[in-house]
């Protein structure tokens, strides 16, 4: 607690330049035996106070984030099915390198901040549905597919500022240099795979 005490006055600066994110249309698509998928390319530029918060040793945990909601003109929405994906990047200050790890299991190690990223934000083949998901579940993927527009159907990809230092989670709250997200992004539906979309 004290490091990050003492870390705060650099990391709580206002950057020079601002960041930036780009999320290009997922696709949701059908793959074997019944499991779905997301595939999605995030570009993103991270501002000087993340960089420096990461070189300081602040692991930054981004999460991808897929819901289905039911629309409903008499009340809000319906959360039908919620699916998160945390991986979390960190930096190693012995090693001059970045890792990327999701729970204990370590994907990538770089000293390339470019290539740690799109290790941490690009998604492949992420089964959001697997193929031996419950009844329910199957049975709300196969009204999806006959009536998609009656669903809310929504990607997106964020910095989990839960996942920070205690000190830093409440300057998150107020500093937007911490709040690095896109938009929920509509998926395009493919029944054929990524190539053939529907």
């Amino acid at each position: 607690m004290l490091i990050i005490a003492m870390l705060m006055p650099g990391l709580v600066a206002r950057a020079n330049e601002t960041e930036s994110v780009r999320l290009s249309r997922p696709v949701l698509s059908l793959a074997a035996e019944n499991a779905w998928t997301i595939d999605a390319d995030v570009q993103v530029t991270l501002n000087s106070v993340l960089i420096d918060a990461l070189k300081r040793g602040v692991p930054l945990v981004f999460s991808a984030e897929f819901e289905i909601l039911k629309k409903r003109w008499y009340w809000f929405n319906e959360r039908l099915l919620s699916q998160s994906r945390p991986l979390r990047l960190s930096f190693h200050s012995v090693t001059q390198q970045y890792r990327v790890s999701q729970g204990e299991q370590l994907l990538l190690m770089t000293a390339n901040l470019d290539e740690a990223l799109a290790a941490t934000l690009n998604v492949r083949q992420w089964q959001v549905v697997p193929g031996a998901a419950e009844l329910p579940i199957q049975d709300l993927m196969q009204q999806v597919v006959k009536a998609p527009d009656a669903y809310e159907i929504r990607f997106r990809t964020r910095l989990d500022s839960s996942q920070l230092p205690k000190p830093l989670q409440l300057n998150a709250l107020t500093n937007r240099d911490w709040n690095l997200s896109t938009e929920w992004v509509r998926p395009q539906l493919s029944l054929s795979g990524p190539g053939s979309t529907q």
